[in-house]
C-alpha cells in the first residue's frame, strides 16, 4: 500500500481547456446597442438605489451603547415597557421632560 490512501494509481481526468477571456467591447458599440434597445421599447429595470430592508426611516439614524449598573438599565427598560414605547422613544420622553422642567 504505497499509494496515497490505499487507492491504486487513481483515474485520469480529462484535461479542461482554459475558458476564453471576454473580449473588450468598444464603448461606442455598447452605447449604440443600449440606444437600439431603448428604441425598441426596452427599459432599465434596475432600481435607482438599493434600500436596506426594514421600516422607512424619516430621520437620520445613529446608535448609542451605554454600559451601566444593571439596576439602572433594568429600570429604564421597565420605564419603556410600562409606557409601551421603544428605548429611543423612552429616552426622548425623558429628555423632553427634563427640558420642560428647565423652561
Amino acid at each position: 500500500m504505497s499509494d496515497k490512501y490505499g487507492f491504486g494509481g487513481g483515474i485520469e481526468l480529462p484535461k479542461i481547456a482554459p475558458t476564453p477571456r471576454r473580449s473588450v467591447v468598444e464603448q461606442t458599440a455598447l452605447t449604440e446597442a443600449v440606444q437600439a434597445g431603448r428604441d425598441l421599447g426596452f427599459v432599465d429595470r434596475e432600481p435607482a438605489t438599493r434600500r436596506k430592508p426594514g421600516p422607512k426611516r424619516t430621520e437620520l439614524q445613529d446608535k448609542v451603547s451605554i454600559p451601566g449598573p444593571k439596576r439602572v438599565i433594568d429600570a429604564f427598560r421597565m420605564y419603556c415597557t410600562t409606557r409601551d414605547v421603544t428605548l429611543w422613544q423612552g429616552l426622548e420622553m425623558l429628555i423632553e421632560d427634563q427640558e420642560s422642567r428647565k423652561g
